[in-house]
């Protein structure tokens, strides 16, 4: 008997027994549906915390707390340094540059001006270093281009719409003019890089005032296998009150089912696997054991035991497969559908880029961003695999015995 003719037998049994075979279709729907949409949520919550330093590709996050009674010092002018970030001797820079594990360092200036009532966020970067850190933005160039020389200036998108401006136009800074160029669209959940306006990192020095070659903000990229943690005591020891932030900083700023997810979404989703397999197995042993009278009939008839589990196998794999492809489908449409769900993403106070967030130590940054959507290929075969598997050898196991009882047995304890 060919493939083709015992998946249509299995096809055929199945719908004659559609009791038995719709709970069992409905059970292995839920349960693989549940099993991925479990396991999405967990990936999409531990990308959440990865996303602010992915959209950057960067690992780290160095900057340098306000030191002593410089704070109210700093707080006179209409342009100053963040309390987070202090000036970086390039010395210092080049030393954490030097560190083993270190692929990569790129530096940065963050800049508030207070204007009026409100602050302005700005941010000096190179234009010629746009792989990875802060100066990532100028790749997001949407409208106009990026800045090329001094007294030039790109807009975040938002501010530029909310503020009428556009490339061509002229903002001052502390009576420092600087003509827009151009507008960048920031990433979603590219937040440490936000700032209202990006300029030449020669520029920015020039408005606060700082050394040459200094910086505020350094983003490290790591070598492969590189131990963060110890690299981070290095980096603390050379740089007195460094703030060093990772994606560990975002993760423990996590709430509720957010902050459990990373380690409880494997646990969960493998339960409800499990449950899957042993509900799917319980309803097929009670079928096949209600159908034994037809297997006792087909050794009547001549049918070898082999003949006997092929068709078994084939009406279990038919139903069960169908199953698994409807949960697939299920798991896939409610994975689609927690990319519309917003999600508060605490940043630590040290990473906000307004004031208000860094007023104290224990402050925080909260923003709602969309839920990362994240599609596991391996969730949805593993999810297939497993579960035909089972039901396929539970079915093959049963009627295996079934056919041991002899013909006289099986027909008449029906």
């Amino acid at each position: 008997m060919d493939s083709y003719a015992l998946i249509r037998q299995g096809i055929q049994s199945g719908c004659h027994d559609w009791k038995r075979s719709g709970w069992l279709i409905a059970g292995i729907t839920l349960g693989i549906g549940f099993y991925i949409i479990i396991s999405s949520i967990g990936a999409s919550y531990t990308e959440l915390v990865r996303l602010p330093f992915s959209k950057i590709e960067t690992d780290l996050l160095i900057q340098r707390g306000i030191q002593g009674s410089s704070q109210a010092k700093a707080e006179k002018s209409s342009i100053r340094l963040p309390f987070s970030n202090q000036a970086i001797s390039e010395r210092t820079a080049q030393k954490v540059r030097n560190l083993r594990g270190i692929r990569q360092l790129d530096s940065a200036i963050l800049l508030w001006y207070q204007e009026k009532k409100k602050f302005i966020t700005i941010t000096g970067v190179d234009p010629a270093a746009t792989e990875s850190g802060p100066a990532k933005v100028l790749q997001w160039i949407s409208k106009g281009r990026s800045i090329q020389n001094s007294g030039e200036t790109v807009v975040e998108s938002h501010y530029a719409r909310f503020n009428k401006l556009h490339p061509g136009d002229t903002v001052f800074f502390d009576k420092h003019q600087f003509r827009v160029v151009g507008i960048s669209s920031i990433k979603e959940g590219a937040s440490l890089a936000a700032a209202n306006f990006y300029i030449n990192i020669n520029d920015a020095r020039a408005l606060a005032g700082m050394e040459a070659e200094s910086v505020n903000l350094l983003a490290a990229k790591l070598l492969p296998g590189t131990d963060a943690q110890q690299l981070q005591d290095k980096i603390s020891s050379l740089l007195p009150g460094a703030i060093i932030s990772s994606t560990d900083s975002i993760g423990e700023m996590m709430q509720g089912f957010a902050k459990i997810s990373g380690a409880a979404a494997d646990l969960l989703s493998i339960v409800a696997l499990v449950f899957t397999i042993f509900f799917a197995g319980w309803l097929i042993i009670g079928r096949q054991e209600d159908q034994r009278w037809q297997v006792g009939l087909m050794q009547t008839l001549g049918w070898q035991k082999r003949d006997i589990l092929l068709k078994t196998a084939a009406e279990i794999f038919t139903i069960s497969a169908i199953a698994a492809l409807a949960g697939m489908m299920l798991g896939y449409l409610l994975t689609l559908a927690i990319g519309s769900m917003e999600v508060s993403l605490t940043l630590p106070w040290n990473l906000a880029s307004h004031p208000e967030g860094m007023q104290m130590v224990k402050g925080s940054n909260s923003m709602q961003v969309p839920l990362p959507v994240i599609i596991q290929p391996f969730v949805f075969v593993s999810s297939f695999l497993v579960v035909c598997c089972s039901c396929i050898c539970t079915a093959v196991l049963i009627n295996s015995r079934l056919c041991k009882r002899g013909i006289r047995d099986t027909l008449f304890n029906v």
